[in-house]
């Protein structure tokens, strides 16, 4: 696949101070460095090549409030002088003007409020409102979703393995926050491709198990049947862990907290309380919970700065707040 090269990479893996029981190292995707970088900056670069290869002008997506795709997205269609449509899922209200938000402003991007379960028709509605005002629109859905985004994830997974060996260091897990299951389909079939013996680990940031395994499952089966004659994985390849969902997508707890104080004060590593931190806190509890020692485990950290910033408030309550 072609790209549009925006960011710094490799992007570095180094150890940590977690616990004695293992060797833990992380890979900052935090340090992607395009627009406070992220994994969804690695997917950008694919979706821009294709975007200018179509001669499009209007770039529209959707996610939620405090969405780091959007940010993303939006940064990406300023740098390169497109009109950007960003669809919110929510309420005006829950603008902010603190994280992802003034960043959305910043870039001039057009936000559109809609209902959560009117997303794809408004999805489809503005879309067709572009064309009839002669735009030639093109769409990302949200997360990154798609080829492109999965495909990102296969280079980065290579990219990974060729850190490793000059490291010295086999991995035994692989651990993720697992969103829209892009970036966990990428490292898997990046994984099947190089014949890799890591556990890739997805843990959940919303999504309930059942939900969460079919989107990655698609993402698996789109991407082997483009790019490949044989599909190259099985379902004990995928690995998602729903148990740390709490209520649902940006729900927290003290325990994330909790995780989020130990690792800045440890490794000087900000994580977030909706995608890492939770992932974090997870991946802890998973090793515990199943005995896991001796092993080489590295985590992924997949950005999200702004949202620390933007769930100042929450941190702070629940830090010391006495339930």
């Amino acid at each position: 696949m072609e790209r549009v090269q925006l960011l710094k990479l490799p992007t570095p893996i180094h150890e940590i101070e977690v616990d004695d029981k293992n060797r833990y190292y992380i890979k900052r995707d935090d340090l992607t460095d395009f627009a406070l970088g992220g994994n969804k900056a690695r997917k950008i670069e694919f979706f821009l090549y294709d975007i200018q290869k179509n001669k499009s002008n209007y770039v529209v997506t959707y996610g939620s409030a405090q969405s780091n795709h959007c940010r993303i997205v939006a940064a990406a269609a300023a740098r390169f002088g497109l009109k950007c449509l960003l669809i919110l899922a929510g309420s005006e209200d829950e603008f902010s003007f603190a994280g992802n938000d003034i960043l959305y402003f910043l870039t001039g991007a057009t936000i559109k409020w809609c209902n959560v379960n009117e997303v794809s028709a408004t999805i489809e509605q503005e879309l067709e409102n572009l064309r009839n005002q002669g735009y030639n629109p093109y769409f990302i859905p949200g997360g990154g979703h798609g080829n492109y985004g999965t495909h990102a994830y296969v280079e980065a997974y290579m990219e990974i393995r060729n850190q490793a060996k000059e490291l010295g260091v086999n991995f035994d897990y692989i651990f993720l926050a697992s969103g829209t299951g892009t970036t966990q389909a990428g490292l898997i079939a990046g994984k099947e491709i190089a014949k890799g013996t890591e556990k890739i680990v997805g843990i959940s940031i919303a999504r309930e198990f059942r939900r969460g395994i079919e989107v990655i499952r698609e993402s698996l089966k789109s991407y082997f049947r483009k790019f490949s004659d044989e599909c190259l994985f099985n379902d004990a390849d995928i690995i998602f862990d729903d148990s740390y969902i709490g209520n649902g997508y940006a729900d927290f707890n003290r325990n994330i907290v909790h995780t989020i104080g130990f690792m800045l004060s440890k490794n000087s590593i900000i994580l977030d309380p909706v995608y890492t931190g939770k992932a974090f806190y997870g991946m802890s509890q998973y090793i515990r919970e199943n005995i896991i020692q001796g092993k080489n485990i590295l985590f992924i950290h997949t950005g999200g700065l702004p949202i620390f910033f933007a769930k100042g408030k929450d941190i702070i309550n629940l830090q010391y707040s006495s339930k």
